[in-house]
């Protein structure tokens, strides 16, 4: 399976309430097209949680957790981390629907888990719950790339039946925040869709998970400094297995190990 089509979705909000449109989208994406849903949050507000995050990053320290029930909100730095599936280079901010936070983010993105779940041919509030539902939980994650360094290898995430598409916002604009690089599918000739090319902050990226992807390292001339949080974000609305579910398989690292620095 690869990347196909971009095709630009203008209204997501009646999208969701017009089973015919969800139906087509589902095809389509089965296929390897890419919908970029167009202005689906506010620049303020992004710029709002960036701010927050970064906040976060400055005063208190990364730590690793495992997705169980009850895991507590948290942050973690990712320098090609063995223990991850896709090896990468990133600062990850990750939010779980049991917990609070500032924002009320499972509030505010939940047209987009809506949208994913249709997708996948659930019910619209699948997973959303303050239990985890068939070994699964939705999970936000905020992924910053510094310029210099950060990236994620190419790779391929399960679809099974708690998901067709990981979606993806854009937070941060491409000749702007960043030049080089950034969030990419791969076609069928090998070419890369540089999703950040045919995305603004504030549209979410929808296309089958299954398609290779990755991040390209950003700016790779740059100087690294994590602290300066310069670079490329993005969030992504994830539907994870738990720690111990073995039902559904694990993504798949198609570069396997870390790129040359």
């Amino acid at each position: 399976m690869f990347a196909r089509n971009v095709i630009y979705l203008d209204n997501h909000s009646r999208a969701i309430d017009e089973p015919g449109q969800i139906e087509e989208m589902r095809k389509n994406i089965q296929q390897g097209d890419v919908y970029i849903a167009k202005n689906v949050f506010e620049k303020d507000l992004i710029q709002r949680m960036l701010e927050y995050l970064t906040r976060v990053g400055w005063g208190s320290l990364p730590n690793y957790k495992k997705i169980e029930k009850g895991c507590p909100n948290f942050h973690r730095m990712n320098l090609w981390d063995p223990r991850a599936f896709v090896q990468g280079c990133f600062h990850q901010f990750v939010f779980f629907p049991w917990n609070q936070d500032v924002f009320n983010l499972f509030e505010v993105t939940r047209s987009v888990y809506y949208m994913k779940n249709l997708l996948s041919g659930n019910p619209k509030d699948k997973f959303l719950g303050m239990e985890p539902e068939d070994g699964c939980t939705s999970r936000l994650a905020f992924q910053f790339y510094p310029k210099g360094t950060g990236g994620l290898n190419k790779h391929s995430d399960p679809v099974d039946h708690h998901q067709l598409s990981v979606p993806t916002l854009t937070m941060s604009k491409k000749g702007t925040d960043f030049n080089e690089g950034g969030a990419y599918a791969e076609s069928a000739n090998g070419e890369k869709i540089y999703l950040d090319d045919v995305s603004e902050p504030g549209d979410v990226v929808y296309f089958n998970a299954i398609i290779p992807h990755g991040v390209e390292k950003i700016d790779p001339r740059s100087a690294v400094d994590w602290l300066s949080f310069k670079g490329r974000w993005m969030l992504l609305f994830a539907t994870n297995k738990l720690s111990d579910n073995s039902a559904i398989r694990d993504a798949v690292d198609l570069e396997k190990g870390p790129k040359a620095a």
